[in-house]
């Protein structure tokens, strides 16, 4: 995908999440990083059971998925891990965050992220000094 796509499919998402209170089952990273993936133009497999309305939804869904976030990125984007220093408008990057949730950002430019973090109110624009892993949308 060229960086024109990239860059509108990114500003489709931050479009639909900055600012958005986090709230599990609707506006939440994993939700985010669906949406975003679809954007960019792939379809995650879901698999049987749906996606999630509650924490504990979550749970379940992480479960049945391999374990973790970063487990399901795997699967929808195999082979597309890359190290956090290589990442570009558009790709997705875990942070630390609250077990056994962790926490998913979009990148923006600048070495900026579309994330929610604790103590924000919303979805914000931030520059995270920590980053466990990326993928190449």
């Amino acid at each position: 995908m060229d960086i024109a796509k990239r860059r509108n499919a990114t500003l489709q998402t931050v479009n639909r999440f900055a600012g958005q209170p986090l709230v599990i089952g609707s506006t939440d990273c994993g939700k985010m990083v669906i949406s975003h993936l679809r954007a960019m133009g792939h379809r995650p497999r879901i698999g049987e059971g749906g996606t999630w309305k509650s924490a504990l939804g979550l749970q379940r869904f992480l479960r049945r998925h391999g374990g973790s976030g970063a487990a399901c990125l795997d699967d929808w984007l195999p082979g597309r891990r890359i190290t956090p220093a290589m990442r570009i408008i558009g790709d997705i990057v875990e942070l630390p965050g609250e077990p056994p949730f962790g926490c998913f950002g979009i990148c923006i430019n600048n070495g900026r992220l579309l994330c929610w973090l604790e103590g924000m109110e919303g979805a914000v624009i931030a520059q995270p000094m920590q980053l466990l892993a990326a993928w190449r949308t």
